[in-house]
């Protein structure tokens, strides 16, 4: 019979053959071997150790974990796989390690430990490279719903967003004001003053509507040089009021000194109208402004202008 010297030996020559932490515990959590790896890769010689109980090499939070969670574990199921825990090094250096283990009859613990710094490492980048993605997900979807050159919708969103609005206040029984606004002039502006003057004139007048809408409202760059505005419970006196002060906050947007201005369509929702409906009728009446003399504001059935 081989003696149990010889057993013993085999056992740490085989545990030391492996690049990982082996390490036994006794029922009062004191080390009672560690194979090479400890003084290898963790630069703590075996005498260091053994003999020392085993929070020696734990941090504080991984102390409390150990004493809180992993040990009950291991009284409870026998074994505990794939655990966290922050350990020092024979440097005083702090190593993130994934435990596995395994306990016994007469109490003593089985330890495998692995460094998992380049796991975290991984993970982090991961995680960094995940929220990257988010990121350009995130303004990929605003550069598919939003305007260039004035940073409001543009219509393909606006088409989806008022067709949602209109459905929501259709269940809640609210009005809903459509507002087609039209630049006067823009063309002879462009012809005269060139595009980069219109594109100015185009980004001052989105950055306006912008700022004097409400949160809820929706406001889009539709196409050229008209602008939508869909203004939820809203009824046809809030409407007329929007657009006579919409006139006069325009109307600071200048072109060679002289002030800019729009003709403005205003149609009311009611419990049937889609959003196609709703446009048709704003985009009709602002033909209808433009035709008695533009800088006004023509609402659609209605022949009086603003």
């Amino acid at each position: 019979m081989k003696s149990i010297k010889t057993e013993n030996k085999r056992a740490s020559y085989s545990a030391d053959c492996f690049l990982s932490g082996a390490l036994i515990t006794d029922s009062k959590n004191t080390i009672i071997y560690v194979n090479s790896y400890f003084e290898e890769h963790l630069y703590w010689k075996s005498d260091e150790l053994v003999g020392q109980n085993i929070n020696k090499i734990l941090t504080k939070s991984s102390r409390i974990f150990f004493q809180s969670y992993l040990i009950p574990t291991l009284l409870h199921e026998k074994t505990s796989e794939e655990m966290q825990l922050i350990i020092f090094n024979g440097q005083g250096i702090k190593i993130p390690m994934t435990i596995n283990a395994q306990i016994n009859e007469e109490g003593k613990v089985f330890w495998s430990l692995y460094n998992s710094s380049k796991q975290d490492q991984l993970y982090d980048e991961l995680i960094k490279t995940r929220e990257k993605l988010e990121e350009q997900a995130e303004e990929l979807k605003s550069l598919a719903s939003t305007d260039e050159l004035t940073n409001l919708l543009n219509r393909r969103e606006m088409n989806y967003r008022s067709t949602l609005l209109l459905e929501q206040s259709l269940r809640s029984k609210q009005s809903v004001a459509l507002l087609v606004i039209d630049i006067d002039n823009f063309k002879l502006i462009n012809d005269t003053f060139g595009h980069l003057e219109g594109d100015r004139v185009l980004k001052e007048l989105g950055q306006a509507l912008k700022s004097f809408g409400r949160q809820t409202d929706l406001i889009s760059r539709y196409g050229g040089e008209e602008f939508l505005i869909m203004l939820p419970d809203t009824d046809k006196k809030g409407a007329l009021l929007f657009c006579n002060r919409l006139h006069a906050i325009i109307a600071d947007i200048l072109v060679d000194n002289k002030p800019v201005t729009v003709s403005i369509g205003m149609t009311i929702s009611n419990t049937i109208n889609t959003f196609i409906d709703l446009f048709t009728q704003a985009d009709n009446a602002v033909y209808q402004a433009k035709s008695l003399g533009k800088n006004r504001t023509q609402l659609f059935g209605d022949d009086n202008t603003i």
